[in-house]
C-alpha cells in the first residue's frame, strides 16, 4: 500500500531533518527517507560543528544568505531545543607576512558581509588571548561571533520536533527510484513505496544520483575526504578561541578548536576522492596533523596528549555541470 504525503525528504543528515522540520511545522504531511541504519549516516555526522558568521563567505551570495539565517535561527531556538552552544570566538592566524599581508582582505569582506565586529589584531593582543599559541604567529583577525557547538544536538532535535508535529522517518530507506505519475511523485525505496506532491533532494554525497532518477543531473557530487585527530581533554585548556588559517584558494584550511565535549581537534584535511561511504584515516595524515596541531601550540607536547581518536568525515564538493 502506498503512503501519501504532502512532501517527501530524501536523506537524513542536517539539510534533510531542518527541511523536514520546517514543513511539518507549517502543518504539512511530512514523510523522510533515509538510506541508512539512521539517521545522521553520512558527512552531517562528522561536521566541524563551528557556527558561522559568514565573515568570509562571498559577498551577496546565496551562501551568505543561508549562513546568516541559519547562525540567527540556532541563536533563536536553541534555548528552546536545549541546544549547546560554547561562545568561543575566532582567530584567523597569519603565520607568515604573505598570510599577515591577506588581513585586511578578510576584514573587508567580513564588513561588506554585515559582520561588522570584526577587527585585525597584533601579535600583543593575540598573546593576551591565546597565551599559548606559538610564538610566530604575525596577526590574526578576531571574529567574536564564531562559535562551537555539536554535529548531533541540533539535527536529532529536528528529528524530535519534526516527529512530535505528525512527520514520518524511514531508516533503511535507500530510494531506487522516482517517478511522476498523475500529478504525484512515486519514490520506491527498500522500506515502502511513498507517493508526495512535492519531493526535496537532500542526499547530500548521494545527491546527483538521486537526481538521475528524473533527469540529467545539473551538477556533479565530487567526495572529498575530511580526516580529524581528537586529542584527549586536557589539551582544551589551551585555546579559548577557534584558530582558524589564513584561507587558499582551494580550502579553508586546518582548524584547531575545542569541542562542545571538551576535547581539542585538529583538521579537517580536504582530500579528493572517488569513493563516498567507505570511513577511513591513514596513519600518516594524522602523523601530519598531529605535527601541525605540536607546531600551533607547543605545550601540547608537555602535556604527553597522544591523538586519541582519529577521526573521518566524507564531505562533498557540489560541481555544476
Amino acid at each position: 500500500m502506498t503512503a501519501r504525503f504532502d512532501i517527501a525528504v530524501i536523506g537524513g543528515g542536517v539539510v534533510g531533518l531542518a527541511i523536514l522540520r520546517r514543513f511539518a511545522m507549517a502543518g504539512l504531511s511530512c514523510m523522510l527517507m533515509e538510506k541508512g541504519a539512521d539517521i545522521l549516516s553520512g558527512a552531517s555526522k562528522g561536521n566541524s560543528a563551528l557556527l558561522h558568521t559568514g565573515f568570509d563567505a562571498p559577498p551577496k551570495s546565496l551562501e551568505l544568505q543561508c549562513m546568516k539565517a541559519g547562525y540567527a535561527e540556532y541563536l533563536d531556538i536553541r534555548q528552546r531545543l536545549n541546544l549547546p552552544l560554547l561562545e568561543s570566538s575566532a582567530l584567523v592566524v597569519a603565520w607568515n607576512e604573505e598570510e599577515l599581508a591577506k588581513l585586511p582582505s578578510i576584514v573587508e569582506k567580513a564588513h561588506k558581509n554585515g559582520v561588522a565586529d570584526v577587527r585585525q589584531i597584533g601579535q600583543t593582543e593575540i598573546r593576551l588571548k591565546e597565551a599559548k599559541l606559538a610564538r610566530n604567529a604575525l596577526g590574526a583577525v578576531l571574529v567574536p561571533g564564531e562559535h562551537i557547538i555539536d554535529p548531533w544536538s541540533a539535527p536529532l532535535a529536528y528529528a524530535h520536533q519534526a516527529i512530535a508535529h505528525g512527520a514520518k522517518i524511514l531508516r533503511n530507506a535507500e530510494v531506487k527510484g522516482v517517478d511522476w505519475a498523475n500529478g504525484e511523485w512515486n519514490i520506491v525505496n527498500r522500506a515502502r513505496q511513498v507517493s508526495a506532491r512535492i519531493v526535496v533532494n537532500a542526499a547530500g554525497l548521494f545527491g546527483d544520483r538521486v537526481e538521475s532518477f528524473v533527469r540529467e543531473p545539473p551538477f556533479a557530487i565530487r567526495p572529498r575526504r575530511g580526516q580529524f585527530v581528537v586529542f584527549d581533554k586536557p589539551a582544551s585548556k589551551l585555546v579559548r578561541a577557534i584558530i582558524l588559517p589564513v584561507p587558499a584558494e582551494r580550502t579553508k584550511g586546518i582548524v584547531v578548536f575545542r569541542t562542545i565535549f571538551g576535547n581539542l581537534a585538529i583538521g579537517p584535511t580536504a582530500e579528493d576522492v572517488d569513493e563516498r561511504e567507505t570511513a577511513s584515516c591513514d596513519g600518516e595524515t594524522l602523523r601530519k596533523l598531529h605535527a601541525r596541531a605540536l607546531e600551533m601550540l607547543p605545550a601540547l607536547e608537555a602535556l604527553a596528549s597522544t591523538p586519541s581518536t582519529p577521526a573521518f568525515v566524507p564531505r562533498s564538493s557540489i560541481r555544476t555541470m
